[in-house]
């Protein structure tokens, strides 16, 4: 009986560590990857800020060698972090490259006007696209995007393109975010004798989502290729991660062990009783629970196992690994529902924070209400500021709105440029409306300076208020849409609700 309980243990421990040292060392990779297109997430961003500018449109089509210097040269790189900058006519040829390298100096790139990577430069389709190119100065992330006025009018000119180099520096600010070790080689393969891991990481813009491993007593060894824009495998992401749980369920397992056959030799005839009901039954209860976490991946449940021997120990150092993996999951979790400039809430997080009011504001009858907000005349404050400005000012908007929502249950979101949202549960029109106002006040006391606007010194906004009625989300959403195109069509600078009086402007 004792040895078929310990076989039974060992099996258990070992199938349900293995699965949670592999789903652990899947979400350390899947962090290493996703601090990367995080990376080129934002340089997408940057990228197609800088596309939409009526400024680059004139420049495309009438180069102007003093212009590109002053407004997209290396003083203007150093800023955004980038390592280059290149401008496509319609045509495809090339209108002017920039380089720049962490000294100040240049990179050699010319092989990209006529490399493997030329086509894919100056396409017009899609209109944006991001990706990773092995250049001469090694892996460089790189996104391009169609040029179009600030208002995304006019035909297709030209394209733009920006990269950043995966350099030393870069991969030390990514190691310290993501506080893994991890390294970044460029044109190198896989080692020999290596396992394929599938299916636990989702495919993206860097790699297929499948990586490889090996591992010896004390280290599990990670490999995952980097492919290009091409698809074509470029590099590899290492990471040595050590085996914690894996020598912790051995080591325990030989204390259990050892302490059952010294009881066995002792007392067989006792044992028989005492395994079914001290060990037995528990280590049933502790493996049930443990397969069905790792099965349901619920990594806030703790397991129970009530005792100060070797089991509770074991129970209890489980739970202290599922602590870690909660708050890895919790920390991604929220990179997946926060602006990255603003730190608000995403568009994401808020579609799904507007599904569950809407649910509950049909089921308990409470007024639910919604403020859509954009910033009067920010394509101009782009122009007239630069881009870099205008980020500064959705930040200090973002501040504004986080002093002026007071309650716990609102929510604020930025849903996409200058555009953003605050979602009031149990507030009627006219709570709406004197939030709409205090946050024009305090807007107002901000006095953020907007030079070019035509509606005031300093910078406006319009706001569209909607009490939820008996539709759809989605309907919701657009009767905010044209209540803020109501505001905007009545002047700008002001809020308007859907009911026939709407709110004073800001000189009444």
């Amino acid at each position: 009986m004792a040895g078929i309980s310990l076989g039974l243990l060992h099996y258990s421990l070992n199938q349900s560590y293995d699965g949670i040292e592999r789903r652990d060392l899947s979400a350390h990779m899947g962090r290493v990857v996703q601090s990367l297109e995080s990376g080129l997430g934002h340089l997408n961003s940057q990228t197609r800020d800088w596309a939409v500018w009526t400024e680059m449109y004139s420049y495309v089509q009438a180069p102007s060698a003093a212009w590109a210097e002053e407004n997209i040269g290396a003083h203007s790189m150093e800023p955004a972090d980038l390592s280059l900058v290149m401008v496509y006519d319609a045509q495809g040829e090339l209108v002017s490259m920039t380089t720049r390298n962490r000294g100040g100096g240049t990179l050699d790139l010319s092989g990209l006007q006529s490399g493997s990577y030329a086509q894919w430069l100056k396409n017009a389709e899609p209109e944006t696209a991001c990706g990773l190119m092995d250049t001469d100065a090694g892996l460089m992330l790189t996104c391009r995007a169609n040029i179009t006025r600030s208002d995304t009018s006019g035909a297709y000119v030209g394209t733009v393109v920006m990269g950043r180099q995966l350099d030393a520096q870069l991969t030390r600010k990514l190691q310290v975010q993501t506080r893994l070790s991890f390294q970044l080689h460029d044109r190198q393969d896989l080692p020999a004798g290596l396992a394929r891991w599938s299916g636990l990481l989702t495919p993206g813009a860097l790699g297929s989502g499948d990586f490889w491993t090996a591992h010896d007593e004390t280290l599990y060894h990670l490999y995952y290729p980097l492919q290009d824009v091409l698809k074509k495998n470029v590099g590899l992401i290492t990471l040595d991660v050590s085996r914690d749980v894996h020598e912790e369920a051995e080591k325990l397992f030989s204390q259990v062990r050892k302490q059952m056959v010294l009881t066995a030799l002792v007392t067989a005839i006792l044992l028989t009783v005492a395994v079914h009901l001290l060990l037995v039954r528990r280590l049933r209860r502790f493996t049930r629970q443990l397969v069905t976490l790792t099965e349901q991946s619920t990594w806030h449940t703790r397991i129970s196992v009530r005792g100060n021997d070797e089991l509770a120990l074991l129970s209890r150092k489980v739970n202290s690994l599922l602590a870690v993996i909660e708050s890895q999951v919790q920390t991604l979790e929220a990179l997946t529902v926060t602006d990255p400039l603003t730190g608000l809430t995403n568009r994401r997080a808020f579609d799904a924070r507007l599904a569950f009011e809407y649910a509950r504001k049909n089921r308990d009858e409470r007024p639910l209400a919604m403020l859509m907000l954009d910033v009067d005349h920010f394509k101009r404050y782009n122009d007239h500021y630069g881009h870099p400005g205008g980020d500064a000012a959705l930040q200090a908007l973002a501040q504004v709105l986080r002093l002026s929502v007071c309650r716990a249950s609102d929510l604020i979101a930025r849903l996409g440029g200058e555009e953003f949202a605050v979602l009031a549960p149990e507030t009627d029109a006219a709570g709406a409306k004197a939030l709409a106002e205090r946050i024009r006040a305090n807007l107002r006391e901000r006095c953020i300076v907007h030079a070019d606007s035509p509606v005031a010194a300093h910078m406006t906004v319009s706001i569209g208020i909607v009490i939820a009625g008996d539709e759809t989300p989605e309907a919701f959403v657009n009767r905010a849409d044209q209540a803020l195109y109501k505001a905007k069509h009545g002047g700008r600078d002001r809020a308007y609700c859907d009911e026939p009086e709407a709110l004073p402007d800001a000189g009444s």
